[in-house]
């Protein structure tokens, strides 16, 4: 569809009426939710000249999609593609129109699969997963002057949600109350428990795939959208790779699980280490890794353990219980984590009532969680001072055992299955896989640097120097003498 040039698109702000997007006809806008279309093309509606120029010659603006929905508005564009608000007029509503551009998609199977987890998405019934309307490919009409921008695009019919997502409230907000975090949690997990029972899996939980929407007795509830579809924009297995070996960061390291990472076959635990990290970003406001380099994030989420939140906010008021489960589901090893959602919600329904929340320092370490340094305190408390190198030999001990574990992963366990993926898409799988492990690597050897010359430098100053004479001093006749040893 061919668009006039956009540096036309600014003087359109102060215009009245509705606008063909091809041929600039104006028109009076029509009265409630009936559509007008352009007398020179009747297959493209007219739309609102600010949002003609808030879309900024995007080609879908005035496009009717599945004969059904008609694009009046640009919602906004990310990594799965961009959102759209459409009319459909036979139904006398409003949807948000999700399209995947042709050129996104992997391969010729991505169609196929497409419809595949777009049937299987439009069968979920839970109140806390958006609603799939319809679903398709988007065909251009031949006579169309320049169908190559949007034929072959895919297309997903959802609710109209108002409210704002969980990312958009943590910008503005920053945390949320244990209270808020396990409401949330909970809600989303009946959305994946239902999901996971019909084979679907996520793949790429983040706060901004989680809205925060009114129902409607005005309670706002959690909804979770864009099921399945990061299966379609790349394969099992590779998810976010290739999008960071390009360059363009697919914005869901910082949420992925460590067998994601890995470029393993994923299942259910994966979708609740990603909720995990959710949880954990709630309560603290950050996630547990954070870095400008997508490559040192996979790697932390293989590798390190992530602070408790009670050790990373010593000021945060958390219950132990709560504060254990959420270690629990962040084990790097999914047979550590809750087996399933359902599991998951039984085991925060346990926490109780947590308007009556403990005190921090009502909270102790059980006996397995003690660290090094309560121990080291504990000692002192009972009168026997500990030596100033224990901790540091501790922390060398630690490191080094960490090490030892990151050579065992390796690159060989980092590897994609190359059968997987077409040739280009296997190097670049391979390079990050590779980049991923040399990073880890490289993080345990500066750690283990750094506390070995700790260490050196403790222990050398605890420990008086046998070139050292005693200072003399001086006896009862006038003459100086040494102190025997």
């Amino acid at each position: 569809m061919t668009t006039p040039k956009k540096q036309h698109f600014g003087s359109l702000r102060t215009q009245s009426g509705v606008i063909c997007p091809r041929c600039r006809h104006i028109a009076e806008a029509p009265a409630g939710h009936r559509l007008l279309r352009c007398p020179q093309h009747e297959e493209t509606v007219l739309v609102s000249p600010a949002a003609l120029a808030d879309a900024d010659g995007d080609p879908f603006m005035g496009m009717i999609i599945g004969d059904r929905f008609a694009v009046l508005e640009l919602l906004g564009a990310g990594s799965m593609g961009t959102v759209y608000r459409a009319r459909q007029e036979a139904m006398g509503r409003d949807v948000a129109i999700k399209i995947v551009r042709s050129e996104r998609l992997v391969d010729a199977q991505s169609k196929s699969r497409f419809q595949q987890e777009a049937r299987a998405t439009s069968l979920l019934s839970s109140r806390h997963t958006v609603t799939v309307f319809d679903f398709g490919e988007v065909i251009v009409e031949e006579d169309d002057p320049d169908p190559c921008e949007v034929d072959g695009s895919l297309f997903l019919a959802m609710e109209l949600l108002s409210g704002e997502s969980l990312g958009a409230r943590l910008k503005r907000g920053g945390r949320l109350s244990p209270q808020q975090t396990v409401r949330i949690a909970r809600q989303a997990l009946l959305s994946l428990a239902e999901a996971h029972d019909k084979g679907i899996i996520h793949r790429d939980l983040k706060p901004d795939n989680l809205v925060l929407t009114p129902d409607a007795h005005g309670d706002e509830i959690c909804k979770v959208l864009d099921f399945g579809i990061a299966k379609v924009l790349t394969h099992q297995g590779d998810i976010d790779a290739l999008e960071t070996q390009a360059g363009t960061v697919f914005g869901t390291p910082r949420y992925m699980s460590p067998e994601q990472a890995q470029g393993k076959q994923l299942d259910a635990r994966s979708d609740l280490y990603s909720l995990g990290v959710i949880l954990y970003h709630m309560l603290l406001g950050e996630p547990p890794f954070v870095d400008s380099d997508a490559v040192v994030v996979m790697a932390h989420h293989i590798k390190t353990v992530p602070k408790r939140p009670s050790e990373a906010d010593p000021d945060l008021v958390l219950p132990e219980a709560l504060e254990v489960l959420l270690m629990r589901v962040l084990d790097k090893d999914p047979d550590n984590r809750p087996q399933s959602a359902s599991r998951f919600i039984a085991l925060l329904d346990e926490l109780g009532d947590l308007t009556q929340l403990p005190s921090a320092a009502a909270t102790p370490l059980t006996a397995p969680e003690r660290t090094s340094a309560t121990m080291i305190r504990e000692l002192g408390d009972g009168g026997h001072k500990a030596p100033r190198w224990l901790p540091y030999t501790t922390l060398l001990g630690v490191v080094a055992l960490a090490a030892t574990l990151a050579l065992s992963v390796g690159r060989g366990s980092l590897t994609l299955k190359a059968n997987l993926l077409d040739e280009p898409a296997s190097r670049a799988a391979l390079a990050l896989t590779d980049q991923v492990a040399d990073r880890a690597l490289a993080i345990d050897r500066r750690a283990g640097r750094a506390a070995q010359a700790a260490a050196t430098r403790a222990t050398s100053s605890a420990a008086p120097s046998a070139s050292v004479r005693p200072k003399p001093r001086v006896g009862q006749r006038g003459y100086k003498r040494f102190d025997r040893p």
